[in-house]
């Protein structure tokens, strides 16, 4: 008997995706979904959401249900394969930029540190200089 993570499965390897790289594209920990499948548990909403979100042409009543098809709208496979793909790209942008904006945050939160340091040494200089 098939269930909603084994339908998944499925869908992944109709897609031709790995696990480790739809678990990243999905916003999943490394070996999330991999674990889930293997010990034959359940996934929660949350998480189905994000997959959802991200692989739009995945038909949430098959998913749940197993009933209708795979594919929301198999007439427009391309169509829907090419957005599918653009929400992914949007999807791995939006992670880069949001690492990009924590890695320079750290950045200018270093050089504010430099610059305090900078700062007490040109007060101890300037004190030390008029004594």
């Amino acid at each position: 008997m098939s269930n909603p993570l084994k339908r998944i499965k499925d869908y992944i390897d109709f897609k031709g995706i790995n696990i480790s790289a739809f678990e990243k594209s999905a916003g999943f920990s490394n070996g999330l979904f991999g674990g889930q499948l293997k010990r034959n548990r359940s996934i929660g909403i949350d998480k189905l959401e994000n997959i959802l979100k991200v692989y739009p042409d995945l038909n949430p009543n098959w998913v749940l249900t197993g009933r209708e098809s795979m594919l929301l709208d198999p007439s427009d496979d391309m169509d829907t394969e090419w957005k599918c793909r653009e929400r992914q790209i949007a999807h791995m942008l939006r992670h880069n930029h949001d690492e990009v904006i924590a890695s320079l945050n750290n950045i200018v939160a270093a050089q504010q540190q430099t610059i305090t340091m900078l700062e007490q040494l040109i007060k101890q200089n300037n004190g030390s200089e008029t004594t």
